[in-house]
């Protein structure tokens, strides 16, 4: 499972800004009024310019909605925004850097194939072509997005621990926010027509075995377990499946209902209501929950470190005139 934190998300963010919303990305003009020539921070010895920043605001329009900011205070207020994840993610990546922590190419490809999924190649070749940046500046990115987050696996999540009293007293003092809802287990039967469909639902309700059914009639993927969809709450099915579930009780074989996969009968096996989780059922949730507390604790004061190791300057009044 992949773990993020703070600023290792920026160069992902920003990749991922070219894939969503590109009907609101601004003109190239500049946003902010830039200049080349002025410097506004040094991490390390390296130069941000203002130029810098109005890229990065670019990238970043689609989530910030720029074209809708009119007001110089608010635009000063994202400018230092933006500056402190540009200074963020240079001394991350210098740190990644100085710690030769490697991307290979199976693990760039993997997640160029996550971000871009089944999206259109003509149109995010057209966003790239719009934000005048090439497929390999793109990965580029990506690349340093990866060797950011590895390096936080490395530099912050191993070395984090939480104990077993320390999870033991989370719930004990939150207990009331560990609950299930009102749940159903089913199994279901699929099949691509309706009258087979009506027929199957016959040889159900003369006590025909529906998990054997499932087994031998189902075309769903879940036939091999006999349908068994397992527990789930509402809103996790689409709704004309969760309408009759939560109807039906324990046993009753459910009308022919049709959807876009094809034709479905279902039977409740169980009916649970809401109830407390137990700790066993809540340990691994809490876990999580302290890990992301400690891990931006940590995240905050190991970052904070390595930008003082950088001798990381910022310049706000070169920042703030230009506007």
């Amino acid at each position: 499972m992949k773990s993020y934190s703070g600023a290792t998300f920026c160069f992902g963010i920003a990749a991922l800004a070219l894939l969503y919303g590109c009907s609101d990305i601004i003109d190239r003009a500049n946003i902010f009024g830039s200049d080349e020539k002025v410097v506004v921070a040094e991490v390390g010895g390296r130069k941000i310019y203002l130029s810098d920043i109005d890229k990065e605001a670019q990238r970043y329009s689609p989530l910030f909605k720029l074209k809708e900011i009119k007001s110089p205070g608010q635009k000063a207020k994202l400018k230092e925004s933006i500056l402190h994840r540009v200074v963020d993610n240079i001394a991350l990546e210098m740190e990644a850097l100085r710690l030769k922590i490697p991307v290979t190419e199976e693990e760039l490809d993997d997640e160029v194939h996550s971000l871009l999924g089944e999206y259109d190649d003509a149109k995010f070749q057209l966003t790239l072509a719009e934000n005048k940046i090439s497929f390999n500046e793109w990965k580029e990115a990506l690349k340093k997005g990866i060797m950011i987050r590895k390096l936080v696996l490395s530099e912050i999540d191993s070395k984090i621990k939480v104990s077993e009293p320390e999870i033991k007293s989370y719930f004990k003092s939150n207990a009331e926010e560990f609950k299930w809802p009102e749940r159903v287990r089913a199994r279901q039967i699929m099949v691509d027509d309706e009258t087979k469909a009506e027929q199957i639902r016959k040889r159900l309700l003369k006590k025909y075995d529906f998990a054997k059914m499932a087994k031998a009639e189902s075309q769903s993927p879940d036939a091999a377990d006999g349908g068994d969809l397992g527990f789930f709450g509402r809103g996790q099915m689409p709704p004309e499946f969760e309408a009759a579930l939560f109807k039906l009780k324990v046993g009753e074989i459910s009308e022919v209902i049709k959807s876009i996969y094809g034709f479905h009968l279902f039977v409740v096996t169980k009916k649970e209501k809401p109830r407390a989780m137990t700790y066993d059922e809540a340990r691994e949730r809490i876990r999580k929950i302290l890990m992301t507390v400690k891990r931006e604790k940590e995240f905050k004061n190991w970052l904070r470190k390595i930008k003082s190791e950088l001798d990381v300057k910022t310049y706000p009044l070169a920042l703030s005139a230009h506007r």
